[in-house]
C-alpha cells in the first residue's frame, strides 16, 4: 500500500540520508498507524463494505470521499432505492424505506482520495509521526547502571502529538455496528 507522505519530505525534516531505509520503514509504520486509527485505507480502494442493517433510512459508510457506487445488496438482493449523501457519507433509503434491522447490507463501492489529493493535515501528521520513529530508531530507549539510569527519546515511545490526534480525530470512521 502506498505510503501517506514523501519520503523526500521525511529526509528534509529528518536530516537523515535520502536512501536511508530507516525512512522508508518509519513512513511505513506511520502510515499504517493511521489508517488503523482512522479504520480506512485513506487511499482510493475498490472494493466491497458489508455493514449491518440498522432499521433507520440512513446508513454511515465506513469510508471518506466515496466516489463511486456501482451496488448495494442486502442479504443478497440488490436494491436501487437509495441516494448517497456524498459530504457525509450516508446511504439514505427512498421513499420511507429503511436498512432492515440486523440483515447484511453490501455496498460495492469506490472511496479514498487519489495519492496526489491526500489533504495536506494527514501527510503533516504522518510526517511528524514518522520523524519520531525515524528518529527513534537508532537512539537508546532506555539505559541502566547501577543506581543510574536515562533514557532516550521518550517521546517515541509514551504517544502521539496533538496534530495527530486531532487529525485523526478528523479523518476517522465509525467503529462496530452502530455507528
Amino acid at each position: 500500500m502506498v505510503n501517506l507522505a514523501a519520503e523526500s519530505d521525511l529526509a528534509l525534516i529528518t536530516r537523515l540520508p535520502a536512501d536511508s531505509p530507516k525512512l522508508t520503514l518509519a513512513l511505513t509504520r506511520a502510515s499504517e498507524r493511521f489508517r488503523g486509527r482512522v479504520h480506512h485505507n485513506v487511499t482510493t480502494t475498490t472494493g466491497t463494505l458489508v455493514l449491518v442493517g440498522n432499521g433507520a433510512s440512513k446508513l454511515l459508510l465506513p469510508a471518506i470521499e466515496v466516489r463511486a457506487i456501482t451496488a448495494v445488496r442486502i442479504d443478497g438482493v440488490a436494491v436501487t432505492d437509495f441516494r448517497l449523501l456524498r459530504r457525509t457519507g450516508v446511504l439514505v433509503r427512498e421513499p420511507y424505506a429503511c436498512w432492515t434491522k440486523d440483515y447484511e447490507v453490501e455496498v460495492d463501492c469506490t472511496y479514498g482520495f487519489d495519492v496526489g489529493e491526500i489533504p495536506g493535515d494527514i501527510k503533516d501528521a504522518v510526517l511528524e509521526h514518522a520523524a519520531t520513529i525515524a528518529l527513534s530508531l537508532a537512539h537508546v530507549q532506555q539505559e541502566s547502571a547501577g543506581a543510574s539510569s536515562a533514557g532516550y527519546n521518550q517521546n517515541a515511545t509514551t504517544g502521539t502529538t496533538q496534530k495527530w490526534v486531532e487529525t485523526v480525530n478528523r479523518y476517522q470512521v465509525g467503529e462496530g455496528d452502530e455507528s
